[in-house]
């Protein structure tokens, strides 16, 4: 028990650190931290550094709180959730080195540092996918999300070595300054910054690691898909959006797949009978609509999103995790009429499903507002996007938002308030201890308090809610005139087959190649230190026959050789 508790303290540390000193002082000064600069000054092209600068402003800073203090949530959580697990230190520390990934990334201006933490949360999001590694489905997860996610991240390198040689500086503050003289290379660094974001945080094409990542635990799962990892990659997007923004070729992409992405999660979300997939899709629509708003030129708006999305949605995988333990899965067929025997997860996830559906007065409702109010003034045409693709993205996000209050209703239902499954296990069924329930109260409490000081935007808002509630109604109305809703149509239920270019097409056409440098290694490579072995094999037998311990072996080679040398040495002469 100590020891999991202590994994607690470092993190609660780490936490007030942030919540006490940082947070005051960037409210009062408006920044905090060290501004190095220039990574090397006066040199062309610049040298990279490593220089631990720590500078955050105010939206850095939130989010910084964000994963800190979910980080917190989720080390409380899993003391519980993990019990005595065997490899509960490592997964612990783990987690304290994915904040401090999430620190670096967001805390620097220094391009290097952003990357190295950038890959330092890569290989912390495979070790705790994988932490059950005893189960195919979690070593399969783990690969998937690595492999994915480190082909993109080489959109990242080669965007800082072209920003490097374009700015003369690796810092993202002094890119700001050299861009005075004029932008350039738009397209190519926002090309090249979409390919890190798209694998990062999964979107179109390149999203299918993420709901194949639920094998691992239900905790981490919170922290990827709330404060770490998939954030990251629309928090880049923000911060480096004054590179790419005269391009309109990068925000119409960007755009579209946004578009394509949050739609197309939510529509597999409505249809899934797993509620933990189901939550996954949705993370993967709601980070698209945050994306979106960047394309529109509100990248304020996608970042105020993505802190609330961080705290429903951490709620909201916490509370699956009460549900999974009390039922013995995450099927939904296996869960249904828990409302009286789980109270706490049963209003506290109410909260989550309705800040999800964006219903007043959850924080999801506000931000949401101000995306779809950011998508909305990009349709004069003055904010990079064309106003055709603007209104496009903007019914798309408003058709999306009506879908994503039809499956939150759904997955409420089905967990809820319908009657118990059919699957499930002979569980005793209860109230999960408070090192769970706990964490869930204080998500639920600043699902609100996220919306004090929210933005209002009368002619957005009554629309949203109006599409959103129509959402709501539809579903309950179906419910309540009993309509099976587990039913779908066998496309969407196999998510349109978009997963076999990964699963099958991929591997088979890497297969021959694999083959290939497994024969080459070992018909080519191999042969050296394979050639090596047996010289020395062979040296050590001749030796071994020299050292025999037999005397009169020894009395017959040292006549030989004086009879070898006699008669040398009278031809010779």
């Amino acid at each position: 028990m100590t020891r999991r508790w202590t994994a607690v303290g470092l993190t609660a540390v780490l936490a007030v650190v942030v919540a006490v000193w940082a947070i005051p002082e960037v409210t009062r000064h408006g920044y905090f931290g060290r501004y190095v600069g220039a990574s090397s000054p006066g040199v062309d092209p610049p040298l990279p550094s490593l220089s631990p600068d720590l500078f955050l402003f105010p939206q850095a800073a939130q989010i910084v709180l964000l994963a800190v203090g979910v980080g917190l949530l989720v080390q409380t959580y899993s003391t519980a959730y993990l019990g005595r697990h065997p490899r509960y230190r490592s997964y612990a520390l783990v987690i304290v080195l994915f904040l401090l990934g999430m620190i670096a990334v967001v805390g620097t201006t220094n391009l290097w540092v952003l990357l190295v933490g950038w890959e330092v949360m890569g290989l912390c999001s495979y070790l705790l996918i994988g932490h059950e590694w005893e189960t195919a489905p979690a070593r399969a997860g783990a690969a998937k999300a690595f492999l994915v996610t480190r082909a993109a991240d080489l959109g990242l390198v080669m965007a800082i070595i072209v920003i490097g040689e374009t700015y003369g500086t690796y810092d993202i503050v002094g890119a700001q300054v050299a861009q005075a003289d004029g932008t350039r290379h738009a397209t190519l660094i926002g090309l090249l910054v979409l390919v890190a974001v798209i694998g990062k945080s999964a979107q179109f094409p390149l999203h299918t690691w993420l709901p194949d990542a639920m094998p691992g635990p239900t905790p981490i799962t919170a922290l990827i898909h709330a404060a770490t990892m998939v954030a990251a990659g629309v928090y880049l997007a923000s911060r480096l959006f004054f590179l790419y923004a005269d391009s309109q070729l990068v925000l119409t992409l960007m755009a579209g797949g946004a578009a394509v992405t949050m739609l197309m999660g939510a529509l597999f979300a409505l249809v899934q009978t797993d509620l933990k997939r189901a939550l996954a899709w949705s993370t993967v629509s709601q980070l698209a609509l945050m994306l979106a708003a960047v394309a529109a030129g509100g990248a304020e708006a996608g970042l105020d999103h993505l802190v609330s999305h961080g705290v429903f949605k951490a709620l909201l995988f916490l509370g699956c995790g009460c549900v999974m333990l009390a039922v013995g899965s995450s099927a939904l067929a296996a869960m249904g009429g828990l409302r009286r025997s789980m109270p706490v997860t049963f209003w506290t996830m109410t909260i989550g499903f309705a800040a999800l559906a964006g219903l007043v007065p959850t924080a999801g409702f506000f931000t949401k507002d101000s995306v779809l109010h950011a998508i909305e003034v990009a349709t004069d045409g003055d904010h990079g996007l064309a106003p055709g693709v603007a209104w496009a993205l903007l019914v798309v996000a408003l058709v999306t938002t009506f879908v994503t209050a039809a499956y939150a209703t759904r997955l409420w239902v089905l967990t809820f308030l319908g009657p118990v499954g059919a699957d499930r296990a002979d569980h005793d069924v209860r109230e999960q201890p408070p090192a769970m329930t706990g964490p869930l109260v204080v998500l639920a409490v600043a699902t609100f308090a996220l919306s004090v000081g929210q933005p209002l935007h009368l002619g957005t808002g009554l629309l949203s809610t109006a599409v959103a509630g129509a959402g709501v109604a539809t579903v309950l109305l179906l419910a309540r005139r009993g309509s099976a809703l587990d039913r779908s149509p066998a496309p969407l239920t196999s998510e349109l087959w978009l997963d076999r270019p990964f699963s099958r097409w991929v591997p088979a056409a890497a297969a021959p190649l694999a083959r290939g440098v497994v024969d080459l290694d070992r018909d080519a490579v191999d042969v050296y230190p394979r050639g090596g072995a047996a010289l020395v094999a062979a040296v050590s037998r001749g030796l071994g026959l020299a050292q025999s311990r037999n005397v009169q072996r020894y009395a017959t080679v040292l006549a030989v050789g004086v009879v070898v040398i006699v008669v040398v040495g009278v031809v010779l002469r």
